[in-house]
């Protein structure tokens, strides 16, 4: 799917009750169901990307988002929770390049 990605955010350590947290996760925008009684517009998505150290292969983003890209992601398992994994993510356009355009 096509979509802004708005922010990424990675994280890496210890809660106070000792589990271990490591991740990269991504924001992506998405229209709210077109038939909602209360609500209307967008809303952001989070994925999980991978690891914290997977955030280098996105560092080249810092101060380019949000940016256009081409993103699809599975539904799995993570403990008792389910999360959206990214299976593939590829760099459309950022909004500076499309601006420069204009």
């Amino acid at each position: 799917m096509k979509t802004l990605l708005r922010k990424i955010k990675w994280n890496k350590g210890k809660t106070e009750n000792g589990q271990e947290y490591d991740y990269t996760r991504l924001y992506i925008e998405v229209p709210v169901y077109e038939h909602q009684e209360k609500e209307f517009g967008v809303d952001v998505v989070e994925l999980e990307f991978g690891k914290s150290e997977q955030h280098s292969e996105l560092i080249n983003l810092r101060g380019k988002l949000p940016c256009l890209v081409e993103v699809e992601f599975s539904p799995v398992k993570k403990g008792n929770n389910t999360v959206n994994l990214v299976t593939k993510l590829q760099v459309l356009q950022n909004e500076k390049q499309k601006t420069a355009q204009s």
